[in-house]
């Protein structure tokens, strides 16, 4: 622990806008293991005072040294050694007594064992007598399963875990009983005792006011009233109230006598609310001291040691991970709610559009197959946006208290990401299988799972990024529908890119309209559009037959790029030729008996021993009929024609039109599989946000303005 000598105030004022002063002019200057409180009624500027000593609030004039150091000018290396607790509560809801205090300690000292963390928090559990609650979740606003003193120990105790140099504890005592506030300030000063330690009480008792080693009292505008030990505050506030009383104030002298028969520091802070006190000389001269010792050492340029930030571990990411799966998966109603709609909007989405134009549904003749894929990447969008969209929103008090400590933000994004995508995980196989089940899509699982969790991912750092700008809960799920109405309208299902507003494509000329299917500049911005068209792609391309068929040509290629061909070739290539036919003419009553032929006769390719009269089978339905769905093939295959239209070639940068739903994608003078170039644009857009949601965090902590948000 580092030893802070002093820390000295100088000319310090700050307000907030329309001449309201929080603290003005204040000058005092505290020594190591002193224990102060800070008295004053309420809006004299405890709460500012406590928060730009602990540097979250930079004044508007004055300066703050410790151990000879502006604070201000070395914020990221002295805030690290102080400990602030704000009076709003700010540990974890959804995590218990326990696991709160351990986490708090290895956010604090990341050098820890997880033994040794264990005996702090057993040890501090203790002293603030949580240990029998320690294993109690204490819910929050709504659900409180802690009672005020708990709540409030609790609180205070995250900032005991560590060993900081200062600690800054704002309104400990507020709204408990006077055992209650005797026992936390006495563990506060039992862990304190070698640091400088300020403690901000509305009204404290006058036992409680006299475990202090000093006093500091603002009056109601900012000012410093009194800095110095409780004994000689009494003293000299009952001459003060002597001389009014003797002098006959303006104050009725009823008044003055409840005033005397008050206890301390009652009768000081009612002295203060009626604007009787008198300027102490002691305090201007102790203020003229501080001011004389900075001047001296700034003349004397004495040498000041560097104080440097405690060491970060990459140990933080174990914490940031373990604390946020278990927030998540605390939060029943929300972790439910998001599992059981999955299969839910399954059953719905899949049910509403098992059509086809044959009497008996068949894949191949299901015209709302694309209008499945649509559906279903905007509900993965949904899920992405609604389970991530209050995360960081729910962690801010939070981040603000650890903000001194240290804390990696990439690994706390990281880790809010990886359980998302758990998340993500089960809700996109719960509803994959249900909904193509239903559908009787065969063997693409795996392709619309990566685009349908590629989607819930970018819903996901989207949510994040919102639950980091927004100042409510309310704000953020009001941006939800921002989000998914742009993603509807321009993802090319819902209006076709030949059919949407020319003014959105930002270079026209003679060419627009030939190159119809051309996506608009600004439609590249919709994560949707992407996932939407490689979906499309992948399940005509990747489907059981085409994949087979594509492997039977492969081989074809090969033999007929030779220039003569052996008897044994010869023979091979006229069983691809027969195969490539007999998989398109396969036919059974089932997709498993199609299944087995299919792998039949690519087996028999391999071992040369293709022989077409063993499939030749009877039954209702084709290969095509299980696999290939018409209305697809017709969408890709307009694509294709455009991509290969002569005009389009004829075109000045005609290599340039990427056609939507056309199967390679240019960029940089190179062809690229659609496939893999949307994968890797998604991947760039969930990046970027999260870069984006990063840099936000960060400039958010790292602002004097008072507040994370």
């Amino acid at each position: 622990m580092l030893e802070l000598k002093t820390i000295e105030l100088r000319n310090v004022s700050h307000n907030y806008g329309c001449n309201s002063n929080a603290i003005s002019n204040l000058n005092f200057s505290v020594k190591s293991g002193e224990f102060v409180c800070v008295l004053g009624p309420s809006g004299c500027g405890k709460s500012t005072l406590l928060k730009i000593l602990a540097g979250h609030l930079q004044p508007d004039s004055g300066e703050i040294f410790i151990n000879d150091q502006s604070l201000y000018k070395n914020v990221k290396n002295i805030r690290s050694h102080i400990a602030y607790a704000s009076e709003e509560e700010s540990f974890d809801p959804l995590l218990s007594v326990q696991e709160n205090i351990y986490f708090a300690s290895a956010i604090r000292h990341q050098d820890l064992t997880r033994e040794e963390h264990k005996k702090k928090t057993d040890d501090l559990l203790d002293e603030l007598s949580l240990n029998e609650k320690r294993n109690v979740v204490p819910g929050d606003h709504f659900q409180k399963t802690l009672s005020g003193g708990e709540r409030k120990r609790l609180n205070v105790g995250l900032e005991l875990t560590g060993d900081a140099s200062m600690l800054l504890i704002d309104e400990p005592t507020t709204g408990l009983s006077s055992y209650d506030s005797e026992n936390i300030i006495n563990t506060i000063k039992k862990r304190s005792h070698s640091a400088i330690c300020f403690v901000s009480i509305h009204q404290p008792s006058s036992k409680l006011f006299k475990s202090f080693d000093k006093a500091l009292l603002l009056d109601a505008n900012g000012n410093l009233a009194f800095f110095g030990t409780p004994d000689e505050m009494e003293s000299v506030f009952k001459k003060n109230l002597q001389t009014s009383i003797q002098q006959k104030s303006k104050v009725e002298p009823s008044k003055l006598d409840q005033i005397q028969k008050l206890g301390t520091p009652e009768f000081i802070l009612e002295i203060i609310q009626l604007n009787l006190h008198k300027k102490n000389e002691l305090e201007f001269q102790k203020s003229n001291e501080i001011e004389n010792h900075l001047d001296q050492k700034t003349i004397t340029g004495e040498s000041i040691e560097k104080i440097n930030p405690k060491k970060r571990s990459h140990k933080q990411f174990t914490t940031h991970f373990q604390r946020a799966i278990l927030s998540k998966v605390r939060n029943k109603s929300g972790f439910l709610s998001g599992i059981a709609i999955a299969p839910i909007l399954a059953f719905l989405v899949a049910g509403v559009l098992r059509f086809s134009e044959s009497e008996k549904y068949t894949f191949s003749d299901a015209p709302h197959i694309p209008a499945y894929i649509f559906i279903s990447l905007v509900i993965a969008m949904f899920f992405g946006l609604t389970n991530s969209v209050g995360d960081v929103m729910r962690d801010k008090q939070l981040l603000s208290r650890e903000r001194g400590h240290g804390i990696i933000i990439s690994y706390y994004i990281l880790s809010k990401l990886i359980v998302l995508s758990i998340l993500s995980f089960i809700q996109s196989c719960i509803y994959i299988w249900i909904g193509n089940s239903i559908l009787e899509i065969y063997l693409m699982h795996w392709h619309y799972f990566v685009w349908i969790m590629m989607t819930n991912l970018v819903g996901s750092a989207i949510g994040l990024l919102i639950s980091v700008i927004s100042k409510s809960q309310k704000t953020s799920l009001s941006l939800i529908p921002m989000i998914i109405i742009p993603q509807i309208l321009l993802a090319g299902a819902l209006i076709q890119y030949n059919e949407i507003n020319p003014l959105l494509h930002l270079k026209k000329g003679k060419n627009q309209a030939i190159t119809k299917n051309k996506v608009p500049e600004f439609c590249n911005l919709i994560p949707l559009r992407w996932s939407y068209e490689a979906l499309l792609i992948s399940q005509n391309e990747y489907n059981l037959l085409n994949k087979n068929l594509s492997k039977v040509e492969e081989s074809k290629a090969t033999l007929l790029g030779k220039k003569t061909l052996s008897e044994i070739e010869k023979t091979k290539l006229s069983q691809h030729k027969e195969a490539y036919t007999m998989l398109y003419g396969l036919r059974a009553d089932t997709s498993s008996h199609i299944i087995r032929q299919m792998k039949k006769i690519i087996s028999s390719l391999e071992a040369n021993s293709f022989d077409a009269q063993d499939y030749l089978t009877e039954g209702k339905l084709s290969s095509m009929n299980f696999f290939q769905n018409n209305k697809i093939n017709d969408l890709i295959t307009q694509a294709e024609i455009e991509t290969e239209d002569y005009r389009n070639n004829k075109i000045k940068n005609a290599t340039n039109s990427n056609i939507f739903l056309a199967k390679n994608k240019n960029f940089g003078g190179k062809s690229f599989h659609t496939h893999d170039f949307n994968f890797l644009v998604l991947v760039i857009f969930t990046f970027m946000i999260l870069f984006v949601t990063n840099v936000t965090i960060r400039n958010k902590l790292n602002s004097f303005s008072g507040e994370f948000i």
